[in-house]
């Protein structure tokens, strides 16, 4: 396997550093923290490798203001500037890490924890949540999103 490395960005208080340290327990917890490298940093790398996958915090964590709000707009135009992919990543506490996880395309450990991910993804489609994906741009996301309105419009 070819060691993966993800660097996370963010403005101050965005929850980078608590990231960093839920996805390393986790990798550790599944065994497969041999295979990645996680990191924070302030700017985006500049030739960034295509093993590197970049997680932008987003900035829907309480007490986060218009200073915060400049920084976020500053490291979105860098990330574009170096044409670095990179996946915006929403959520409070576990909810962020599984959405962190996701976008690293880690399986889940049991089918369990699969459904409860599944489920609190895509709970929109059930009324149960506020729709915060402006920036997401997950394919598969939007499909399951748009066809579960489309059932319901049907039904």
């Amino acid at each position: 396997m070819t060691l993966r490395s993800v660097d996370i960005l963010g403005a101050q208080g965005s929850g980078k550093s608590w990231l960093a340290r839920a996805l390393i327990s986790a990798l550790q917890a599944s065994g497969l923290q041999d295979h990645w490298v996680i990191s924070e940093s302030q700017e985006p790398a500049p030739h960034p490798s295509p093993e590197t996958i970049t997680l932008l915090m987003g900035l829907d964590l309480p007490g986060l203001g218009p200073e915060q709000d400049g920084e976020d707009k500053r490291l979105r135009q860098a990330l574009v500037n170096t044409q670095a992919p990179f996946t915006v990543i929403y959520g409070k506490g576990l909810d962020r890490l599984s959405n962190a996880l996701l976008a690293l395309d880690l399986a889940c450990q049991t089918d369990a924890a699969w459904l409860e991910r599944e489920s609190a993804q895509f709970n929109i489609n059930r009324g149960r949540d506020v729709w915060q994906c402006n920036d997401c741009s997950d394919p598969a996301c939007e499909h399951k999103l748009f066809t579960g309105l489309l059932a319901k419009r049907a039904g």
